[in-house]
């Protein structure tokens, strides 16, 4: 794999985990869930989130590529890339990360690597 996918990859990765909040992509907003409960809404449909800034257009990129992977490689490759670190600190070991997607380690492997191979070919 080329390093320049794999610098690519990460950071779009830390970008997901940055804004995941705004997102909403693992669960509710706190800051919309703290003005429901504070009162300011009037009903959890009601009112606006906070708007998830823009993703640079070189991420952009990164992003729609990985939309267009087959369902596999694309969770491998967010699991690998965009799991936040685990609250002791340490990042999640592959075969945790497999045990997350159900799948055994050496599939988990497999689809990470297809995942990168088909990044490349797609022009990343």
């Amino acid at each position: 794999m080329s390093r320049k996918i794999e610098l690519l990859l990460r950071e779009w990765g830390l970008f997901k985990i940055k804004h995941r909040d705004h997102a909403n992509e693992l669960g509710e907003n706190i800051l919309y869930r703290a003005g429901i409960m504070g009162g300011r809404v009037q009903d959890a449909g009601d009112g606006h989130k906070i708007l998830c800034p823009d993703m640079p257009s070189h991420l952009q990129k990164v992003d729609i590529l990985i939309r267009r992977l087959p369902v596999m490689q694309a969770l491998a490759i967010k699991l690998w890339y965009c799991v936040p670190l685990k609250e002791d600190g340490h990042p999640y070991t592959m075969q945790e990360l497999a045990i997350k997607a159900r799948i055994g380690l050496r599939a988990f492997e497999d689809n990470l690597r297809a995942g990168r191979k088909s990044l490349k070919r797609l022009g990343l």
